[in-house]
């Protein structure tokens, strides 16, 4: 087992905090870990919320009386199956930290709300490695002090404020990149052209591998700030018509020129070419 985490709860015992267990439900350990403990040292996340009729696969919030548990010790062996994460309370009461991640729970507008899911370790360190540490106190609420796995080692961040937060509108966690946008995004993509622009794609395989052509389009997106479906969709299909075909487009942006300025400018230039070549 890793030193970190062992000094690390240690270190949180000796300045009295309580040890605590943030724990995908659903894990293997969830039924030895509750068979130890009254209600009164567990609860599960999603009750009374939205979410409910979900609790009982859910994610749970367990106090630790003891760090020699043999569940928890096989999975502090096993932090790569990303089963959750610890943390320590000053005081043995889990109903502050239950309102305070339920009242962070749901996200997004009414009718189309997602859960969003802090109890994976990977959320976490996603959530800190982003936030400002002036927006520490707000994410992390009464906790005291976090040990988590994070890309292959334990990390452990301490709460520069530890108390009881409203939850901001909106909260600057959600802005955290996801790691697996750009391949879901480069996915979805090819996806397309190859069910309505199939012709032009095999004509592009020819001579060029599609992904690192696509990952050069997409880079050339970022660097001119189009971002959104259309402008993407404008930009593929007519890059990937200009990599097999001749054409007399002028991409680059103006000097001191807007992203949504540059983007109709192009957007006019190329319908004034498809006219004129008519």
């Amino acid at each position: 087992m890793d030193s970190l985490v062992t000094r690390w709860m240690a270190q949180q015992q000796q300045r009295g905090y309580h040890l605590c267990l943030m724990l995908e439900g659903r894990h293997e350990a969830s039924q030895p870990l509750l068979a130890e403990r009254d209600l009164s040292r567990y609860c599960n996340l999603y009750s009374e919320t939205a979410a409910a009729q979900l609790a009982s696969s859910g994610p749970l919030i367990l106090l630790l009386e003891q760090a020699n548990e043999p569940a928890l010790i096989d999975l502090l062996r096993h932090p790569e199956s990303n089963w959750g994460w610890l943390f320590s309370l000053s005081a043995a009461d889990l109903t502050g930290v239950a309102r305070h991640w339920r009242d962070r729970l749901l996200v997004g507008p009414a009718g189309q709300q997602t859960l969003y899911r802090i109890h994976d370790n990977r959320t976490l360190a996603r959530g800190l490695l982003h936030l400002s540490k002036e927006h520490w106190p707000v994410y992390l609420g009464p906790l005291n002090s976090v040990c988590y796995w994070h890309e292959g080692y334990w990390h452990q961040s301490e709460n520069p404020a530890p108390g009881d937060y409203s939850a901001p509108e909106p909260a600057p966690w959600l802005n955290t990149p996801n790691p697996q946008a750009d391949a879901i995004l480069h996915a979805n993509i090819l996806r397309y052209l190859l069910a309505e622009h199939s012709e032009d794609l095999a004509a592009l395989v020819e001579f060029q591998d599609p992904r690192v052509w696509l990952t050069q389009v997409l880079e050339q997106a970022r660097t001119w700030q189009w971002r959104s479906p259309e402008q993407l969709a404008f930009l593929v299909v007519r890059r990937l018509e200009e990599a097999i075909r001749s054409s007399v487009i002028h991409w680059p942006p103006r000097g001191g020129e807007a992203p949504e300025a540059h983007f109709e400018r192009v957007v006019e230039q190329w319908r004034r070419e498809g006219e004129s070549g008519e």
